[in-house]
């Protein structure tokens, strides 16, 4: 089996990462959420999670890149749309465990759409 070299991230990486995820695909919550959108948010944390995990060289380097991009937004018609899309789809992928993008049809879905009508209890 061959060896794979891993890269940590650093802290300053790690920020970067975090800031053009949660910039790209953060909603706030609604004023009454439901636990569909409680369980977005979660996914979303766990994404960011996943991304932040020791990777390949190559890998992070992709990454950064493209939030690199995002942040500089370019000046081009569409600014950082390209990073904005290429994590949007990244998103999608994790989210539908699939390898391929556009995704297939996910079971799950089904599960998540019925919390949408489950409004989170306040506590």
């Amino acid at each position: 089996m061959e060896n794979k070299i891993l890269r940590k991230l650093t802290e300053e990486e790690k920020q970067k990462i975090k800031f053009v995820v949660n910039d790209v695909l953060s909603e706030d919550l609604p004023e009454e959420p439901t636990e569909y959108d409680v369980l977005m948010k979660q996914k979303q944390k766990e994404f960011i999670l996943n991304l932040l995990k020791d990777d390949e060289p190559e890998q992070i380097d992709a990454l950064l890149e493209m939030c690199e991009e995002y942040i500089k937004k370019d000046g081009t018609a569409f600014p950082g749309f390209g990073s904005t899309l290429a994590l949007m789809a990244m998103y999608d992928m994790w989210l539908n465990n699939s390898l391929l993008w556009p995704v297939g049809h996910n079971p799950e879905w089904e599960e998540w759409e019925k919390l949408k009508e489950k409004k989170v209890k306040k506590t």
